[in-house]
Formats: C-alpha cells, structure tokens, sequence
C-alpha cells in the first residue's frame, strides 16, 4: 500500500513538473514601457509548412476573452507570411495569458495555443524619448531587425551618441491606427509613428535639431511628403527612412507626474516636450535634467497634446448640434411664407371693391382668338386637290338648283319652244333637258338605201 502510494506521489510530482516546464517554454518576458514583439508562425502549433504559408490563419485574444488588451495589436504580415504581436506594456502592468487560434484553410484543421505574457518592470526605463513619424515605412517593416538596427545606428553613431548603451524603442503604432489617413495608392506605405528613448540626456544635435523643425509645427501634426527637409535628412535617407519633420519631438519625462504617487501614469501623459538648446550647459554638454530648471520650464514649449501620443476614440469625438441648421433651414421660410400668405389675404379682402373685373372680356376674347386659330388650322391644312373638287361641286349644286326653279315655273314663249315631238328619244329628252341643240336630221339617201 505505501509503495502505491509513493508511486501516484512520484507521479504527481512528475505530472507537476511537466506541466510547469510547458508552461514556462510558452512564457514570454515583456518589460514595461518598451515595445516587444511576439511572431506567431505554424511552427508555434506544430504544423509542417508546405508551399508558401499562405492558407494559415490566426486569431489571437485574452484567455477567456473575445479581443486582446488595448496596449496589445496584432498584425498579419504578407511578406513574412506570419502573424505578429506587439505592443508597449504600461505601468503597472500585470501578466497576462493569450490564446492563439490556429485555421488551416486547406485543411480546416484548427489548433489552439496558450501564452504567458510575464510583464517586468523596466529597471532603468527611458525618461529621454525622441518621437519620430517615418512615412516610406509600415510596422511590419520594422518587425525586421536589422532595418531597425539601421535607425537605431543613425541615433546611437550620429546625432545621440549619449544613448548608445541602452537606446531601444518605447513607442510603436500605424499612423492610420492613430488617426492619419490612408495613401491615395495603394502601393504606398502607410506610415509608422514610434519612438526611442534612453536614460541618458539629449545632445546639443537633437536639441539643435528641434529648433530647426520648430516653425513646422504651425502647419500641423503631419505634413506632405518631402514638405521639407533638414541638415540631418541625409542620414536618414542613406539608410532607407523617409521622416515627416513636422512631426518631430524631444519628449522628457514629467518630474511632476512621477513624483506624485497618487497619479496614474501612461506612456502619453507622463511626456513633455524636451527644452531648447539653450538649456545645455556652456561646455556644450547634454542637459540631463539636473539643475536650471527655471530656464527650462521658460524655455520649453506649450504643453501642448500631440495627436500622436493618443488613440483617437469615439468617446473624443465631438458632437455637433444641429438645431441652428434646423432653424435657419425650416422655420426662416415657414415664417416668411406665412408673412407673405397673410398680406396676399389683406390684399385681396380690403381693395375688392375698387377692382374692376375683366375676366368675362378676357375669357371672350380667348375663346374668339381659339376659334380662330382653329379655323386657320384646319383651312391650312386642307389640300388644294380637294379644295378644287370642293368648288366644283359647289358650283354644279348651284346650277342645279337653277334649272330646278327654272323647269317648275316656266314662261309660255319657253314652253312652246320647249314642246317635243312624240318621235323624241330619251337621250333626245335628256339632252333638251340640259338645253344641248338637237342633232342634225337623216339624209334621204341614206333613208332610201336602206
């Protein structure tokens, strides 16, 4: 019996074991305030890749939950043929599981994968921050380390050599996620907004650099591509970034907010804008945030929210009333319609009498002028051909109607003239009624021949 039982208690511990190593080979270690990437390929849920990868699909969310956190995006890469998540823990962030659902669509075969999200507090987090908006690039480009070294170089080797032991990046989203509108081709990239930062101070370049581009921050958050380039373009541009300057900042953290232990930091809110070149000391050395800071809070610019730093919501959006519009659209021609329908009335109420009323003449000579105007249509549009015939007809009826009178009241002069011979034929008759002459008589020889 206690072999049994040290049996299931090795098992258990086996079991206990097991369990604990899968679960920590899934964990991932995030720190806070800096951006971390997480790729998710079919090799997360044990899947061969044949053929290009394209017929894989992913959906990932909270365990238990139908989306992930909102400090947590997710992105599908076409040229990586795999599925990333990123994103920036905050402060006071705690660990978090999230489920990966796996779809084969040539299969429709669906796996599942659950990962722990071990979130560290950063033990020398950036209080210097650089805010940058790259045009030619999208996020997934700069999941590629070596393009990213690349931006890290020009800062670390050129313009902020102070950061080089610990430059990193804090801040990293799409400009269209962040409010900027989509490119009018569809072959251009959107856009990236992100930032690196450090520990150490900005350098007389960077501060330099920001009174440079500081007259393009009247045009706005975001200007047109090449709408203006600077001394230091060039090196960017040799490594492949196309920077909008209007949207380039020094960002410093708020002394303030962090000491004040009531308050709830956020990676946008606890950030200033940096000072002016004039607060490094005259040995040309970085400002490091020790001493001056006087002149710094004179000299640096209107704490002003940058679009930039905040996710735009519904809840920010303003509402607009439409009640002037209404008015001024309704009820101004209601009332004037209603001012011009009263003083017609009074018109026509009071000055009936003196009016003098026409309208039996008008309609009189309406009617005569339609009567006409038929009369002439239908004479015009009578043929000649027929007109002709009319006439003719016409003139026989009144001949007719002539001899008819003459023959019932005849004279006697006419009557005796008139008087046929018994031997008169009826042509003979007819003809003497038509008043034809009679035809001549038969010759005696040709009587006596026959």
């Amino acid at each position: 019996m206690s072999a049994c039982l040290a049996n299931m208690g090795l098992l258990w511990v086996v079991s206990a074991l097991y369990f604990f190593c899968s679960s920590q080979a899934n964990a991932e270690n995030v720190h806070m305030t800096t951006v971390f990437v997480l790729p998710i390929d079919p090799s997360m849920f044990n899947w061969t890749l044949n053929g290009n990868g394209d017929h894989f699909s992913y959906r990932p969310s909270l365990l238990n939950a139908p989306d992930l956190p909102p400090w947590i995006h997710y992105v599908y890469s076409n040229r990586h043929r795999s599925g990333f998540l990123y994103g920036v823990p905050p402060r006071d962030q705690t660990d978090v599981e999230l489920e990966i659902v796996g779809l084969n669509r040539e299969t429709y075969e669906t796996r599942r994968h659950v990962v722990h999200v071990n979130v560290i507090e950063k033990t020398n987090p950036a209080r210097f921050e650089v805010a940058l908006k790259v045009d030619n690039l999208n996020v997934e480009d700069l999941f590629d380390a070596a393009r990213l070294a690349r931006l890290l170089d020009v800062f670390r080797k050129r313009l902020w050599r102070e950061s080089e032991p610990d430059l990193h990046l804090t801040f990293l989203a799409s400009a269209v996620y962040l409010g900027a509108r989509r490119p009018l081709r569809p072959t251009e990239e959107e856009g990236v907004v992100l930032r690196v930062g450090s520990a150490n101070g900005f350098s007389v370049a960077l501060l330099e650099l920001q009174e440079e581009v500081r007259p393009l921050w009247r045009v706005g958050p975001s200007c047109p591509r090449d709408f203006k380039r600077t001394t230091v373009d060039r090196l960017f541009r040799e490594e492949g970034f196309a920077l909008d300057w209007c949207a380039f900042r020094l960002l410093e953290e708020d002394w303030d907010r962090v000491d004040d232990p009531t308050s709830q930091p956020s990676p946008s809110s606890s950030r200033r804008p940096a000072a002016s070149v004039g607060a490094a000391n005259s040995k040309g050395q970085p400002w490091n945030g020790v001493g001056g800071v006087d002149d710094v809070h004179k000299t640096r610019i209107d704490q002003d929210e940058d679009i930039w730093m905040v996710v735009p919501s519904k809840q920010g959006v303003p509402q607009r009333s439409y009640a002037r519009e209404f008015i001024f659209s309704i009820l101004v021609p209601t009332l004037a319609l209603l001012v011009l329908v009263v003083i017609l009335s009074l018109l026509l109420c009071f000055h009936h009498e003196g009016m003098d009323d026409v309208s039996s003449e008008y309609f009189e000579s309406v009617f005569d002028i339609f009567e006409d105007y038929l009369r002439s249509k239908r004479i015009d549009e009578t043929p000649a051909v027929q007109m002709v015939q009319y006439e003719a007809v016409h003139r026989a009826t009144r001949t007719l109607r002539s001899l008819s009178s003459n023959r019932a009241s005849p004279s006697p002069s006419l009557a005796s003239s008139m008087t046929l011979p018994l031997s008169s034929s009826p042509r003979q008759t007819m003809d003497r009624g038509l008043l034809h002459p009679n035809p001549p008589p038969y010759s005696s020889s040709t009587t006596g021949r026959t």
